[in-house]
Order: C-alpha cells, then structure tokens, then sequence
C-alpha cells in the first residue's frame, strides 16, 4: 500500500478535490490501491462500469467515482462523488509521491565530466559519469542523473529530469520542466541516403539540423527522436510520448499530443494538436494530421488526415467505415460457399 503523508478522512478527501462525499466522512484513509487489492484505509476509484461488479466486493475505505454511478452498490465505507474520479484519485497519489521522494542534493559529481566551457544554473544535479559537452547550457533545478550524455551547444531547460543513460545529442534544446526517462536518444541522425541509381549504392546525407523539445513534454524510455536533415524536428508543449517510439527527422508534433508505445512516425509528417497515435501506430513521411484526430492502435496512416477524425486499420479508414468492412470480411467464407452453390445451379440450369 502507498501511504498519505497523514491519514485524511473521506470528508476532508471530498473538500482537497472539490467532491460530495458519501457514507462514513469520518473514517480514515491512509493510502491508495487499484480496486482489486484495496483494503479499508485505502482510496480507489471508479469510472467505468465494466468494474461496478469489483466494487461492489472491494473493501475499499474511500471510492471516487461519477456523478452516473453514485447510485451504483459498493463495499466501500464512503464514497466522493466527482467528474473525474481518476483525476481525483491522481491528487492523493501526487501527494505520495511528493512526500517519498528522495532529494537530491544540487552537487556535481567528481565522477562526472563538464567541460569548462559548459554553463550550468543554481542548483543542477549531475550524476556519476555524466558528460556535459562544450558550449551546453543547463537550467537551473534540473536534475541530471548517472552515465548522461549532453552534447556540444545542447541547451536543457530549468526543472527538468533526466533519467540514467539519456542522449541529447549536439545542438539539441530541451524547454523546462521535461522529463526523459532511461535510454531516450534526443537527437540522432535522421535516416537520410541517397541511392545511386545505377550501382544501387546508398550515399549518407549529413543531418545538420536539431531536436526541440518545448515545456512540460514527457519522453519515454528508449524513444529515439531524430534530428532535423536541415532545421528542428519539434516536439511542442506538453506532448506525452510513451516508451519505445520513433519520431524521425523534421517531424513537428503539435501541443499536448498523446503517442502511445511502439509507434513510428516517418519523416516530414506534420500532427496538429491534442491527436492521440494509439499503440502501434505507422505513419507514412511527409503526411498532415490535423487537431484532434485520433489513430486507434495498429493503424497505418498513408495519408493526410482531417481534423477530429477517428482513423482504424490498415490502411487507416474511418472507424465507422473500417468496422463495417470487418464485419463484411468476417462472412466471406459464407458468402464464398453461397457464390459456389450459385454457380453449381446456374451451371446445371445451363446444361439442360
């Protein structure tokens, strides 16, 4: 169990995160557990009603859940009724965190290598074997874990976080208040060759362009984001990308996007803002998605996309669309069996 840095009753719980509260306003939590595991000193939440079932079983001390389920049956001692139970349930897990963490003290490690030319802002942490190049430049509060590469004329902003062995490449600039986690490669040279057309040798162009990652953006682990052949490859405000994805050279990804694990994004494609790339998502080079579009996991997208639109499969379709030729696929082998049975009577039918 995760523990609140003091217990809070449900009542107190309800005025923190703007909620009615229900049932024993008294009783204590002191924690947070997913649905499953929780006893009664623990919050949980509930926002959808596939689980009704689980809670109405669960010992659970404090249950935020919706407006539309506040009649739902649950074995928990009260409940907190709010729009967004899971962003209430958030709330109290920030708390947590914020208290378990571990304060790292802003010292540079004499294991460590920062050129002498690197500047550094009021109260930077760098780790152990860390190399900070000639020319970089890092804000003040940001923390710097073990064995990091931060490259000549990179540029990492104020309050930021980077995790073990992250690579920010030459030149590359990160906003404030960025998070990269274990193993991200900011700033990679994009795929970039041409090919002889006779001797079908491939000939590298140089990738003399950067990466620039604006404020509030998370970067997951082992994501590769490559540079620019010639300008930025640019990850705007507040986008979240989850481990394992690949962004290649000159793509621009709009403000506060939302790329799921182990999709690819090929060069020059342009993505407005607020789109979500499910899980396993492609995109093709130098194609347009707009503001609000949503790509749901495994679709193939070849070309541009209009705003607000909800694409699936592969190639990407409408998802309306796209469902309705899943059904139709389904029934070919019964279709098939008629179109024989069709063909064996019109034969017969010829004959005579």
């Amino acid at each position: 169990m995760k523990i609140l840095p003091k217990p809070l009753t449900i009542a107190q719980i309800a005025g923190l995160v703007g909620g009615e509260a229900l049932g024993a306003l008294d009783h204590a939590i002191s924690g947070v557990a997913d649905l499953a595991d929780a006893g009664p000193a623990d919050a949980v939440f509930l926002e959808n009603r596939k689980y009704t079932a689980l809670a109405a079983t669960a010992p659970a001390g404090c249950l935020f859940t919706t407006p539309d389920l506040r009649e739902t049956p649950v074995a928990a001692k009260g409940k907190v009724i709010v729009d967004e139970p899971r962003a209430a349930f958030a709330f109290l897990v920030r708390m947590i965190d914020e208290a378990g963490k571990i304060k790292i003290l802003p010292t540079h490690s004499a294991k460590s290598s920062i050129h002498g030319k690197a500047v550094l802002g009021p109260n930077v942490s760098v780790g152990d074997f860390t190399v900070i190049e000639r020319g970089a430049a890092v804000g003040e509060n940001t923390v710097i874990h073990t064995q990091v590469y931060i490259g000549a004329n990179a540029k990492v902003g104020r309050n930021c976080l980077i995790y073990p062995q992250v690579v920010i490449r030459e030149d590359c600039v990160i906003g404030d208040g960025v998070i990269i986690h274990p193993g991200a490669v900011i700033g990679a040279d994009g795929f970039g060759f041409l090919t002889d057309k006779k001797t079908g040798k491939h000939t590298k162009i140089p990738q003399i362009g950067n990466v620039v990652i604006e404020a509030g953006c998370e970067i997951g682990a082992n994501v590769t984001i490559d540079r620019g052949a010639v300008g930025s490859t640019l990850v705007k405000a507040g986008t979240q990308i989850d481990n394992l994805v690949q962004i290649a050279h000159n793509v621009k990804l709009g403000r506060d996007c939302v790329v799921v694990s182990q999709t690819g994004i090929a060069g020059s494609t342009t993505v407005g803002n607020n789109v979500i790339l499910a899980g396993q998502s492609g995109v093709a080079g130098h194609v347009h998605i707009a503001d609000g579009a949503i790509i749901t996991a495994q679709t193939g997208v070849m070309s541009d996309v209009p705003a607000k639109t909800v694409l699936f499969g592969s190639p990407g379709r409408p998802h309306r669309e796209a469902f309705k030729l899943q059904a139709l696929f389904s029934r070919l082998p019964e279709l098939f069996e008629k179109v024989k049975e069709l063909e064996k009577k019109l034969g017969a039918s010829a004959g005579t």
